[in-house]
């Protein structure tokens, strides 16, 4: 029987995590998953979790089932946190506990996908290689628009808002949030105004995608899109993975939002319940719980901020240090840019055959399209990077 399964597209991350553990050198550089490493080459637990961590050891008192939703306080509180408590009104959302983001994407692709007039999801180029498998393994409909361009290592804004120009009233506009992945480039207020112009004109529905919150400029500033989203349109989707803001990778704490019309909120509370059922059924709660403790205690959210701006400080260093190394070895800021970008990722200006250099040559593996994490650098691993940059692209 199993002779008849066809091949499944493997996520490029995936390839480039196995081509790296391949690889015999002993001077190799991982920048392929995207987690965040201090400059010893650790992805270390938060004191503000572990201090949560022990609080929940000393006074839990059960393991059983929650809701289908989840935990209903830990929706509330981050609802609050991330939307804004004068904007979050549990009357005016379905909220669902989730296992860390894809979780949330995919309820939601599952939802659309079975929607009787199915809305086209419109997602950007390049963007998370994990968006078009969901999507395609739910069966919902998209379409691409521009997005960056990574030999320019500039967004191509208006060709973005002219191929949404296609779009009809009632399809998906899927976004990322601050920290864009894989490019590192995020709008403007400017630009994302005028795009929130367009998407409101033609009926278009905003989705916003956030996995960096913390990593931009601040918890509180990276929250700014999404709640000038919330606050302009009656409908929306916000889904939301806490992996990197809390260091909680494999504890997949995430969540789903979905902003409604009053009249449609009870029918679609029981779609997304229906759909976690046949799927995760149950969200993990660990790690849920460790964040419903931190945002609910003023002395461990005080802590949880200064690490996650601990956090955001280093990969925003590691950015100017390898504009500053280029300089000072090559007299020359081809790199530059990363220092105008944020969050973990960024795309370096590769063809596909100096892309493929990087690696044979240099031990460097990112992800296919030039994708690397720069978090995941350390200071002796900036001189490495830069010089197999030049070789290869000179």
């Amino acid at each position: 029987m199993f002779e008849k399964v066809e091949d499944y597209p493997v996520d490029p991350i995936m390839i480039g995590a196995e081509y790296f553990a391949q690889d015999p050198r002993t001077d190799k550089l991982n920048l392929t998953v995207g987690i965040y490493q201090d400059e010893h080459g650790n992805t270390p637990v938060l004191q503000a979790v572990k201090k949560a961590e022990q609080r929940l050891v000393d006074t839990q008192t059960t393991k059983s089932y929650l809701a289908l939703t989840g935990d209903a306080d830990y929706c509330r509180v981050l609802g609050r946190e991330i939307l804004g408590a004068d904007l979050y009104d549990a009357g005016e959302f379905v909220a669902a506990q989730t296992s860390g983001g894809a979780v949330a994407l995919r309820v939601m692709a599952d939802l659309l996908a079975q929607m009787p007039s199915r809305p086209t999801v419109w997602l950007q180029t390049p963007t998370y290689g994990n968006y078009i498998p969901i999507l395609t393994a739910a069966r919902a409909p998209f379409k691409a628009v521009p997005y960056y361009d990574h030999l320019k290592r500039d967004i191509v804004f208006d060709q973005m808002l002219d191929g949404l120009k296609e779009a009809q009233s009632g399809d998906v506009f899927l976004m990322q949030g601050v920290c864009h992945n894989p490019t590192g480039a995020d709008m403007t207020p400017e630009q994302f105004g005028a795009l929130l112009d367009l998407l409101e004109v033609r009926g278009i529905v905003p989705w916003i995608d956030l996995a960096y919150l913390g990593f931009g400029q601040s918890f509180e500033a990276d929250c700014d899109m999404v709640r000038r989203v919330v606050s302009r349109f009656p409908e929306c989707v916000i889904s939301i993975t806490l992996s990197k803001s809390f260091g909680i990778y494999r504890d997949r704490a995430g969540a789903l939002f979905v902003k409604t019309k009053p009249v449609d909120r009870d029918r679609m509370h029981r779609a997304v319940s229906a759909i976690v059922r046949s799927g995760a059924s149950h969200a993990p709660d660990h790690g849920a719980s460790v964040v419903r403790t931190i945002l609910q205690d003023t002395d461990l959210k005080e802590l949880w901020l200064k690490e996650l701006d601990q956090m955001r400080q280093r990969v925003s260093q590691v950015r100017k240090e390898i504009t500053a190394t280029e300089n000072r070895d090559f007299g020359r800021s081809d790199l530059g840019f990363l220092t105008s970008q944020s969050g973990m990722f960024s795309l370096l200006p590769l063809t596909e055959t100096q892309e493929a250099a990087l690696t044979r040559d240099h031990g460097i593996h990112g992800v296919k399209g030039g994708r690397v994490n720069v978090a995941r650098l350390g200071r002796n691993d900036m001189a490495q990077l830069i010089r197999a940059f030049h070789e290869v692209t000179s």
